[in-house]
């Protein structure tokens, strides 16, 4: 544990620790206290942190660390750009480095958090989809869903805490780090671009054969280009059996409908980023492999729920983008 009574020191400590941070007192003329625990499990930093009063703390811009954050006690406020929310004890929350984010924190509240490193989500994240992660990779600020996902959380973070304790100990048996450190991050990542339906792919292992990934990294260079089964088979230096047959293990689908289903969400990305005119729909549609826009809207209406204008309109009438 580590108490401080200055306001600097305590900004300094807490900067070295979550990346670089602004730190403001409620009370001016009282000291301020901190008691900060660390540890430290493979690249991951275990951090149980509580201040003597209500601060204020802004995570500055050119961060590096993600920050998985479960409250202990109390309540912390959290405000983003695009509202405000309370979490309440249990509530856990995935902060971005690229997300402003503002928190406010009551006397004693008690905050329990794992910080990553940027790199080690992005490699990660190419280690549990097979693809590059989007730039940047970011996390919806809203607690984890209560539908297991955050029961398994507490679990989790319970194991965490524990294995702190036993560390502080000199109990640490620094062999299963390894182990401990792609459970959170498996965890987190399936969660965020598994769950949701937001990120490709939705039904797969996290070890594919080498020709798949290779079949994958084709799909995505080649999404506005006309392929065949055999071209991509012969792209990978297997049979077009042999690629139907490690899709369908690893993948629970076919090359031809995980294509499909790539250019489908590449333009709804696209869309959501998209300002509405003239052609846009059109143009987005012929980026990612779709020569008829009537095909192209039924399917994407089967696959999201609405067309690709409707898509489109909204992304324009979001105040958030200005």
């Amino acid at each position: 544990m580590t108490p401080s009574g200055d306001l600097d020191r305590i900004q300094s400590l807490s900067g070295r620790v979550f990346g670089p941070t602004r730190l403001r007192a409620a009370e001016n003329d009282a000291a301020l206290d901190a008691r900060i625990d660390t540890c430290t499990i493979g690249h991951l930093t275990l951090v149980t942190i509580a201040y003597n009063q209500a601060v204020q703390i802004e995570p500055q811009p050119n961060k590096d660390e993600f920050v998985i954050q479960t409250v202990l006690a109390g309540t912390c406020r959290v405000e983003t750009p695009r509202g405000a929310t309370e979490m309440p004890p249990g509530a856990t929350f995935v902060f971005s480095p690229t997300v402003p984010t503002t928190l406010s924190l009551d006397p004693g509240c008690e905050r329990f958090s794992v910080v990553v490193r940027r790199q080690l989500i992005e490699e990660a994240f190419r280690q549990q989809f097979s693809f590059d992660p989007p730039a940047p990779i970011e996390f919806d600020m809203q607690p984890v869903a209560n539908d297991g996902r955050a029961e398994r959380w507490q679990a989790l973070v319970s194991y965490l805490r524990a294995e702190t304790r036993v560390r502080r100990e000199g109990g640490a048996v620094q062999a299963v780090d390894g182990s401990i450190e792609r459970i959170v991050l498996s965890t987190l990542l399936l969660d965020r671009f598994a769950a949701d339906g937001n990120m490709l792919p939705r039904r797969f292992e996290a070890v594919l054969p080498d020709y798949v990934r290779c079949a994958i990294a084709y799909l995505r260079s080649h999404l506005d280009q006309p392929l065949t089964l055999e071209q991509i088979a012969a792209h990978c230096g297997v049979s077009a059996r042999t690629l139907q047959l490690g899709f369908r293990k690893s993948k629970n689908t076919t090359p031809m409908e995980y294509l499909r289903l790539l250019r489908l969400h590449g333009a709804r990305a696209d869309l959501q980023q998209a300002r509405q005119g003239k052609g846009t729909v059109s143009a987005i549609a012929l980026r990612h492999g779709f020569t008829h826009l009537s095909l192209f809207s039924r399917e994407y209406r089967r696959e999201f729920g609405e067309l690709p204008s409707q898509t489109l309109r909204a992304a324009s009438q979001d105040p958030q983008r200005g």
